[in-house]
């Protein structure tokens, strides 16, 4: 995870840096204007790309097979015909799922407005001021270049997915942990501190949430008995069920 960041970081930097030497090269060889921006389109889009890949890129959650658990006693199941039915009826799930799509799709438009700003400045505001001075040329192309990718990382930052949430389709609990087969979930027993257990009786599910790095996971356990269930949590995998 450390790595991960540094090498965010590290990419970040480099494309700062890039857009630096494009500015140089841009106002000192202006005869390669047309190679230089294809360039920098070509760049700043497979950054984007990337960036936006490794955001909505899932981590890896799990270190236990599902055969660990299932060699325990199976003590509760609930299959997916059951999970479906109940999720028809939480439309608190429904406005959650609806934020993240309009987030979703924020992420994904706002490289318009930023290619827009770049057209814009270099090709309509910046050729009506003569700038005689090449340091100060220099300077504003490196504002041009520069201030909206800055303000992209800034809107990365709003938008960027902070939590991930796993509806368990159908599910078997054991006494030594949670399987979902269908998804290759498996949640093991005891329950590690930094988990945190809500029970939502009007919605008919309960609530397993962690940190995991930058995201927060929740998974989604529907049940018609959730009290059953919130027992099972509390005396298997030892968690402090709360009531919401």
């Amino acid at each position: 995870m450390i790595f991960s960041r540094i090498t965010e970081v590290l990419t970040h930097v480099g494309v700062i840096t890039l857009l630096i030497l494009l500015a140089v090269t841009l106002v000192y060889y202006p005869e390669f204007r047309l190679v230089v921006f294809l360039t920098f389109i070509m760049v700043i889009t497979l950054t984007v790309y990337i960036s936006r890949r490794a955001a909505r890129k899932p981590p890896k959650l799990f270190d236990v097979i599902a055969d660990e658990v299932r060699r325990g006693s199976i003590l509760f199941e609930v299959d997916d015909d059951e999970v479906s039915r109940l999720l028809e009826k939480d439309f608190t799930l429904y406005e959650e799922f609806r934020k993240q799509s309009y987030k979703a799709l924020l992420e994904s438009v706002i490289i318009v407005p930023i290619f827009l700003w770049y057209f814009i400045y270099f090709y309509l505001i910046l050729p009506r001021f003569v700038i005689t001075d090449l340091n100060l040329r220099l300077i504003a192309y490196i504002i041009g270049f520069v201030v909206p990718y800055i303000l992209y990382l800034a809107s990365e930052l709003v938008f960027r997915v902070k939590t991930l949430t796993y509806v368990l389709r159908g599910y078997e609990v054991y006494d030594r942990g949670i399987v979902s087969s269908s998804q290759y979930i498996v949640i093991k027993f005891p329950l590690s501190k930094d988990y945190l257990v809500r029970e939502y009786s009007n919605r008919k599910c309960v609530e397993l949430s962690r940190k995991h790095g930058r995201y927060t996971v929740r998974f989604l356990l529907y049940t018609k008995n959730t009290p059953k269930l919130t027992e099972t949590l509390s005396n298997y995998g030892k968690a402090e069920v709360i009531s919401s």
